[in-house]
């Protein structure tokens, strides 16, 4: 048979109960903030990881690239004065059908 707790054995086990419950809910709500910062600190990083490719080419990498076309078009029209390579060109650009 079960024993008969009493009023007091009751309100220890009730009391004992509620710091428990307080104790979980702090902890449960400390859980919740850190798992919310560490969402938007995952955010904010791949957001960093896929925007910095872009960032580091049109502040860094495109005036060397812009100089590099120039350049391009220079070293193109000095190519032209190689003998047999304007033929060459023309062959491969009907070959593509340009």
């Amino acid at each position: 048979m079960l024993p008969n707790p009493t009023t007091h054995e009751m309100k220890t086990a009730i009391d004992k109960n509620t710091i428990l419950l307080e104790d979980n809910n702090k902890l449960l709500k400390k859980l919740h903030k850190y798992e919310v910062m560490g969402f938007w600190f995952r955010i904010l990083w791949y957001g960093i990881l896929i925007g910095m490719p872009f960032a580091l080419y049109f502040y860094v990498l495109e005036p060397y690239f812009t100089a590099v076309g120039s350049s391009y078009e220079t070293f193109y029209v000095g190519m032209q004065e190689i003998p047999g390579f304007k033929q060459f060109n023309d062959a491969l650009q009907q070959y593509r059908g340009e």
